[in-house]
């Protein structure tokens, strides 16, 4: 059994990472060459982007079924994105209540762009540490689907599709 006090340490510094991860993005930001834009990355904007890279043409509903977004934070991002001119929008052609979500030759690019970084604070590890980061995190995240499926099994399917496709292209 491991140490109760090795595991609040443990628990303690993922807590730490968290808060210090959240303010370093934050000031990134503040430096960001576009003061007012944020890098896509892992924000919602981008998990959109990454989405339509793999498979464009998608609906608005599609894209939120897919992200586990709601419905009105899918159509806030789509909205910023279609003033970026990385998306467009169109009615379906099909079912006119539907709308279509369309990558631009911007928005792939920038995807593309945006898939091919690693966070700068893995640049510190070595390969060896990142070997042993890689193991315990996949240890961590087989534990968290177990947990998943056992509370809901309809759930866990869903939740490791969804992280299946939203990795698909990112640092593998």
């Amino acid at each position: 059994m491991p140490n109760l006090a090795k595991q609040k340490n443990a628990a303690g510094k993922l807590i730490e990472f968290g808060m210090i991860r959240h303010t370093a993005d934050e000031i990134a930001h503040r430096n960001h060459t576009d003061k007012g834009e944020r890098p896509l990355r892992f924000q919602g904007q981008g998990k959109l982007l990454l989405a339509l890279s793999q498979e464009d043409g998608l609906s608005q509903k599609e894209l939120a079924t897919r992200l586990n977004l709601t419905v009105q934070s899918t159509a806030e991002f789509v909205n910023k994105l279609v003033k970026k001119d990385l998306v467009t929008k169109e009615k379906s052609t099909t079912d006119r209540r539907k709308t279509i979500i369309r990558l631009t030759d911007q928005g792939r690019a920038a995807a593309e762009t945006e898939t091919a970084k690693v966070p700068e604070f893995l640049t510190t590890l070595t390969d060896t540490e990142l070997d042993q980061l890689t193991s315990i995190l996949t240890k961590i995240n087989a534990n968290l689907y177990d947990e998943i499926n056992t509370a809901d099994d309809t759930k866990s399917s869903k939740v490791q599709q969804a992280v299946s496709d939203w990795l698909r292209d990112w640092f593998l």
